[in-house]
């Protein structure tokens, strides 16, 4: 009875503690938006950016794309492997994933399928967008879009571009 009560009383102190520290923690989330008209004109060929937040590679010939969640993709020329070269970025709201069949690169544009001439590099076209195929972006830690963004409860023809933490 005696090592019952000891092995309570330890497991009281070690818990309570650790349930006070994290109950008052709560991260809050808030949606990036753009407006449609915004998100069909957000591709864009840019200066190179720092990997802040680095996501899925592709490889082709001697470049790597590497996705930035939910920003755009990097170009990267690894024809020296011992030193390669940020050579550009791709802005890309919404981003998450790539492809690329021959010179074209397809890549998610938030809810859209975009497909971007890059024969060129680093000039690029936009030479299709389907819109609306995929689903929105959802809030990072629960998997969904609270109902407090869905389409219904914010501005009207805004998309969610990605997620920010307030």
């Amino acid at each position: 009875m005696k090592k019952i009560i000891i092995i309570s009383i330890i497991l009281l102190l070690i818990v309570v503690p650790v349930t006070i520290k994290y109950a008052g923690t709560k991260t809050v989330w808030l949606p990036i938006l753009m407006t449609r008209t915004q998100l069909e004109n957000s591709i864009t060929a840019t200066n190179v950016r720092l990997l802040q937040k680095p996501g899925k590679i592709y490889a082709k010939d001697q470049l790597f794309y590497i996705v930035e969640a939910y920003k755009g993709i990097h170009i990267i020329n690894n024809s020296d492997p011992a030193n390669p070269q940020i050579e550009g970025f791709i802005t890309v709201p919404g981003c998450v994933d790539l492809a690329i069949k021959g010179s074209v690169m397809y890549v998610d544009n938030a809810t859209d399928l975009v497909a971007i001439d890059i024969s060129s590099l680093p000039e690029i076209a936009v030479v299709k967008r389907i819109e609306n195929i995929f689903p929105e972006l959802v809030h990072p830690e629960w998997g969904y879009v609270p109902e407090e963004f869905s389409v219904e409860n914010r501005p009207e023809n805004t998309v969610i571009v990605g997620w920010q933490k307030e």
